[in-house]
């Protein structure tokens, strides 16, 4: 009875008709590990030191060229609609500025906007630039993670005071300019309700600045209740992750994370009862080391057996290496993937795309000067200026679509 009352359901996608990918992709943007290949052996001593396990430091922040790199392979393949592949891309919208964080002796949080550059010896130029031609490319989308990617800044600053062995580990890794603890501080905690909205607000202003709208989608398993709720006061319309269902086909929420709103009941593209707002889960995972074989086996699971989408996870750490084989290697896999994909007929969506699908019956997305309207539900209410288009995917001058309040007033 409660979760009848907690979600809604408006449409359901068949797979028959219209069978669905979305590729989620997290942790973009974000400076947690280190800076430089040189430093990889230092970091890595460094957990040896406090027996913190292994790390992935090789893993690094994107580099235009592997961006450009990424966006090839996506271009490559094309949907049932004949549109390129795409990346949901959540992206962090801050990083710390450790060089004033050290002025001010660990006592107050100081950081640096993406928009605005990145830390010392982290080499971003040219990232946004690049983000932005994937955008005009229809190759990538990006929206909302984090300010602080999965560590609450009150209490790193807290660890980063503090005498204790883990307060000597986070200041080692601060003199390498990293942040990450190899365990998350939950992004907010220690923050009260206003003081999230603040936080929250701020980094959806970063993202309007840095991409040219407020995001539609967010995502992390950070979230409090109430971080969904201002999430969907501030306009977003997707929350994804609700739970995961592996490869193995079991759903499960994170046991490690038991501070976050993952509901185990929740299905793909269920609405909240209380907000315009569509609950996402993810059901295929093409991480590090798992075979396109296990990847495409669990898609056509969620197409024949539940008859849903397959919403794919995919961090940054795939393609994003110092290691030219291992970054290579991820890329053929995704390369491969597609290609099976494409002879399956599958259309590929944003995120957001197929949460207004789920909620509305229809979707659309910016594309350069265009519009990517899709119309999947003729008797959905859709705006005026799409009333009289066939049910189907259609192009739309971007001229057309001037008022996104009225829009989502319409939903």
């Amino acid at each position: 009875m409660w979760n009848d009352k907690k979600y809604v359901r408006h449409y359901e996608i068949d797979q028959k008709e219209f069978p669905v990918v979305v590729i989620e992709s997290d942790d973009w943007g974000a400076c947690e590990l280190v800076p430089e290949h040189s430093m990889v052996e230092r970091y890595n001593a460094t957990l040896e030191k406090y027996g913190k396990g292994k790390g992935w430091a090789e893993h690094g922040l994107e580099r235009p060229f592997e961006l450009k790199e990424l966006y090839d392979v996506l271009e490559s393949h094309k949907g049932a609609d004949g549109n390129p592949a795409i990346f949901t891309s959540f992206t962090a919208m801050g990083n710390p500025d450790f060089k004033a964080i050290r002025e001010n002796g660990f006592t107050k949080y100081v950081d640096i906007p993406i928009n605005k550059g990145f830390p010392e010896k982290w080499q971003g130029e040219g990232i946004i630039d690049t983000m932005l031609e994937g955008m005009n490319r229809g190759v990538w989308c990006p929206e909302y993670h984090a300010i602080l990617h999965h560590t609450s800044p009150r209490l790193w600053l807290e660890l980063l005071r503090s005498d204790s062995e883990d307060g000597k580990f986070a200041r080692e890794l601060f003199d390498m300019n990293s942040y990450f603890q190899m365990h998350h501080l939950p992004e907010y905690e220690a923050y009260n309700i206003h003081e999230q909205y603040e936080f929250i607000h701020a980094g959806f202003q970063r993202f309007k600045e840095t991409f040219g709208r407020m995001p539609e989608a967010a995502v992390t398993s950070d979230a409090y209740p109430e971080t969904e709720l201002l999430w969907m006061a501030l306009g977003v319309k997707a929350v994804a992750i609700k739970n995961c269902r592996v490869n193995s086909g079991e759903v499960v929420v994170y046991p490690t994370k038991p501070w976050n709103m993952q509901d185990v009941y929740a299905k793909l593209g269920d609405c909240s009862s209380i907000a315009d707002c569509t609950f996402l889960t993810r059901n295929v995972f093409c991480e590090m080391g798992v075979p396109k074989e296990d990847v495409l086996k669990a898609i056509k699971r969620n197409q024949t057996v539940y008859n849903e989408p397959s919403v794919i996870s995919s961090h940054r750490v795939n393609y994003c290496c110092f290691v030219d084989e291992k970054r290579k290697n991820a890329m053929d896999r995704l390369d491969e993937v597609l290609t099976e994909l494409d002879k399956e007929g599958y259309t590929y969506l944003t995120s957001a795309e197929l949460a207004s699908l789920y909620r509305s019956g229809w979707s659309k997305r910016v594309v350069g000067d265009k519009v990517l309207f899709r119309k999947w539900f003729p008797e959905a209410k859709v705006p005026a200026y799409a009333a009289a288009l066939p049910k189907g995917n259609h192009w739309l001058p971007a001229s057309v679509v001037t008022d996104e309040e009225k829009d989502y007033q319409l939903n």
